[in-house]
């Protein structure tokens, strides 16, 4: 019996996957063509990787690269203000998009069209009889922080953008047939705003062994750890605040390191006890000396990625409610909360003092929390939604149409 085909389409491609849209992208795209014959449908943007560098990262998978023009940043953010389209998702060319899907559905005789994100969402799309939209985040959510941050032009520009967004949703959400969320905070968002059937496909991270608990010796500093993307606006503010108000007061009580992995800020916040890694290798070794994991997000959407790694790890985390949003984890049994500095800096003094003391309730902690995210690795979140797609097109769904 020959397989399944499946058309995946995305804005861009997954290369390199160093943050969390990348990583979902690559891990949705490559679990999913180990149960359908894959074509991938995306831009070729300027300065990104060329076709023959993302077909040799993705062996096995038809890739369709359309062109998007160079576009200079500031005058295009300009012109969108007289648009009813928003910058960050309607500024690519939609037709030539379009026609690139409908010819992979044909050639393919695909039964699904996975849309991974807004921007290849917004064209109505082609007729297929399952249209699923799959979505990171409410990016409208992430906007309006970012609007309420700002200052100046940049705060009036964000004020509009996000409206923009939020009606972009809104209308691919009622129109399409299937929409996944990445949480069930997600899912009622696109319930309300309309979407007509709504499933969940979480984040997840690699299979990785479990490290056993931090142990601090009294005579050396506490080491702090950040895995993420920190030019990311809601990550870059989140840590900027970290290092301006959270770490005085830690170090008035202990000595501290602070070990932030992955791409740095755009404008880092210099500190003796703040080291900006970069991209690493791997980031095993960083998690093994670690002592605690923090996440100080107060604004985004969707659910952080690193927050499971870091329990899959076994590595303590101090977190804002906010970063712990959308997963399967409580306050107290599986991190420790925090939503002022002094809360912060209590919770880590805290942590410090168990992690010298081996305390008991601390491995108890580490240990809840990796069973509560023991699900959640790509290869088993894959595999569900694999049997998702394959089971409504076995039903004989009828073709989607526009209805907005």
């Amino acid at each position: 019996m020959a397989r399944r085909a499946l058309v995946f389409a995305a804005r861009q491609p997954p290369f390199p996957a160093t943050h969390g849209a990348g990583i979902r992208t690559l891990r949705l795209l490559t679990g999913l063509a180990e149960e359908f014959d894959t074509v991938f449908v995306t831009y070729a943007l300027p300065g990104g990787p060329s076709p023959s560098e993302v077909r040799r990262g993705l062996p096995g998978i038809d890739v369709v690269m359309v062109d998007a023009p160079a576009q200079s940043k500031r005058w295009s953010q300009a012109r969108s203000l007289l648009s009813p389209r928003s910058w960050q998702w309607g500024r690519f060319p939609d037709r030539p998009l379009a026609e690139a899907l409908a010819g992979a559905l044909r050639r393919s005789g695909a039964g699904v069209l996975h849309l991974d994100d807004l921007t290849v969402a917004l064209p109505p799309p082609p007729p297929a009889p399952l249209v699923a939209f799959a979505p990171h985040n409410v990016e409208h959510r992430i906007i309006r922080g970012t609007a309420e941050a700002a200052q100046g032009p940049r705060r009036l520009f964000a004020a509009i953008e996000w409206r923009k967004i939020k009606r972009e949703e809104e209308r691919v959400w009622r129109r399409t047939p299937l929409c996944i969320g990445v949480s069930e905070l997600d899912a009622q968002v696109f319930k309300a705003g309309g979407a007509p059937r709504v499933e969940v496909c979480p984040n997840a991270t690699d299979p990785v062994e479990r490290l056993p608990a931090p142990v601090r010796d009294g005579a050396e500093p506490l080491r702090m750890l950040f895995v993420g993307t920190a030019a990311y606006q809601p990550y870059e503010r989140g840590l900027e605040w970290f290092i301006r108000e959270v770490l005085p007061r830690v170090r008035e009580r202990v000595a501290v390191t602070f070990d932030i992995v992955g791409s740095p800020p755009t404008d880092p916040v210099h500190d003796p006890s703040v080291s900006y890694r970069g991209r690493v290798p791997s980031v095993v070794p960083w998690y093994e000396s670690a002592h605690a994991v923090v996440v100080p997000v107060f604004h985004g959407s969707g659910t952080r990625l690193k927050l499971i790694e870091a329990m899959a790890f076994g590595r303590p985390v101090v977190s804002t409610r906010l970063g712990a949003e959308g997963l399967p984890v409580k306050e107290g049994l599986h991190y420790l909360a925090a939503e002022d500095a002094a809360e912060f800096a209590d919770a880590l003094i805290d942590l410090s003092d168990r992690c010298t003391a081996s305390d008991p309730d601390l491995e108890k902690m580490l240990a809840s929390a990796h069973a509560a995210v023991r699900d959640l690795t790509w290869p088993s979140v894959t595999k569900r939604l694999a049997a998702l797609y394959a089971s409504e097109i076995g039903q004989g769904l009828t073709p989607t149409t526009e209805k907005d």
